[in-house]
């Protein structure tokens, strides 16, 4: 099998890491990526070492906690939580006892800063081979159909920004990071409603780390009136999925 190896050394900035795409080799179907990460433990401590996407799944290879590594399949894994391109989550469905039997999370932290990390295109290959709903908190750039500025309802208080629907994807955009997300309109979109012309609610596919449910509602109050015909649309789009 063809395969192609990136030097592990997060300071050699020659080696351009930077600039590399994931290596997609069809003759093999082998995907190959290093990134060099920090994997951060819960509740402390860390260590460092390299994570590789390959077709099989998903590979942690430690410099020392060799206690620590993990070779996960990717039926091992529920989902991956992109928090940015430097911190991402890899969520496992292995129970944690000491927390009432919650799946485990896996924290890494991409060390080099020439690194593009947990880029679009690599996880745009880790979407289509994980064949599950991913969490994308780095919203999408694309052309809007529609757009509208809202507030997301938190169970305490909430956040402001817009939400944009474009063919393929619904982006929730705010300065509040953590509560931003990508959501690609054919297979994380669950459905979507309205109570009236400036309420509109989405229910959505998410299994992030620490999540019970496989779905999660996120509800939105319109700074502006509700594009009837825009939401009509969509109704009928979802509607059979249901």
């Amino acid at each position: 099998m063809l395969q192609r190896t990136i030097p592990y050394n997060y300071q050699d900035k020659g080696r351009g890491i930077a600039g590399l795409l994931v290596g997609l080799v069809m003759s093999g179907g082998l995907l190959a990526e290093s990134i060099p990460v920090r994997h951060d433990h819960d509740p402390w401590g860390s260590c460092e070492g390299r994570l590789e996407v390959t077709a099989q799944g998903i590979l942690y290879e430690p410099e020392q906690k060799k206690s620590h590594r993990r070779d996960w399949t990717w039926l091992d894994i529920q989902t991956v939580d992109r928090h940015s391109a430097k911190r991402f989550t890899v969520v496992t469905y292995r129970d944690q006892r000491w927390l009432l039997g919650r799946d485990r999370p896996w924290h890494f932290t991409v060390l080099d800063p020439e690194s593009e990390g947990l880029s679009d295109q690599l996880l745009s290959l880790i979407r289509e081979r994980l064949e599950k709903p991913v969490v994308d908190r780095v919203p999408a750039e694309f052309q809007s159909d529609y757009d509208v500025p809202v507030k997301h309802l938190h169970t305490f208080g909430g956040c402001e920004g817009r939400l944009r629907f474009g063919p393929a994807w619904i982006v929730y955009q705010t300065d509040h990071s953590e509560d931003a997300r990508t959501w690609r309109r054919s297979q994380e979109v669950v459905n979507i409603w309205s109570t009236g012309r400036f309420d509109l609610e989405l229910e959505i596919y998410e299994r992030a780390a620490g999540d019970l449910l496989q779905t999660r509602r996120y509800r939105f109050q319109l700074k502006r009136p509700l594009d009837q015909d825009y939401y009509t649309k969509l109704r009928r789009e979802l509607l059979p999925r249901r």
